[in-house]
């Protein structure tokens, strides 16, 4: 009797954990095929759905990216903290400290303004 009590509470159990794991794959497989892209994770609290994938790199100008890049490697510590702390790239007082970087920033304007509005692309760590 406690055996066949206990096979059956693993099995209670087991079916109790595998429905909704069931249903989050069923789930997946839909939405991918609704966005029509990769997906590279989902995460559900409650009635809000997360999902992760790709990002777009069509608004991102390679050649500026690749002239930070190239600064950035000669000069690493600026470019960790800077990565840490974006609004530095407007603090006079860490300019004065590092004039290569201001003077990167005045020729290249246009890398100033962009790291500004998304430093996030910039990020050389």
């Amino acid at each position: 009797m406690k055996r066949s009590s206990m096979a059956i509470i693993s099995i209670l159990v087991t079916l109790a954990f595998a429905q909704p794991a069931m249903a989050q794959e069923e789930n997946s497989g839909a939405a991918q095929s609704q966005t029509g892209g990769a997906e590279l994770g989902r995460v559900r609290q409650g009635n809000m759905t997360i999902v992760f994938a790709p990002a777009d790199t069509r608004d991102i100008d390679i050649s500026r990216l690749r002239t930070w890049g190239e600064f950035a490697e000669a000069h690493p510590k600026i470019a960790k903290a800077l990565a840490y702390n974006s609004s530095l790239i407007n603090d006079s007082g860490y300019l004065s400290k590092h004039p290569e970087l201001e003077a990167f920033f005045q020729a290249h304007p246009d890398i100033k303004d962009a790291t500004a509005q998304n430093p996030g692309n910039f990020v050389a760590i």
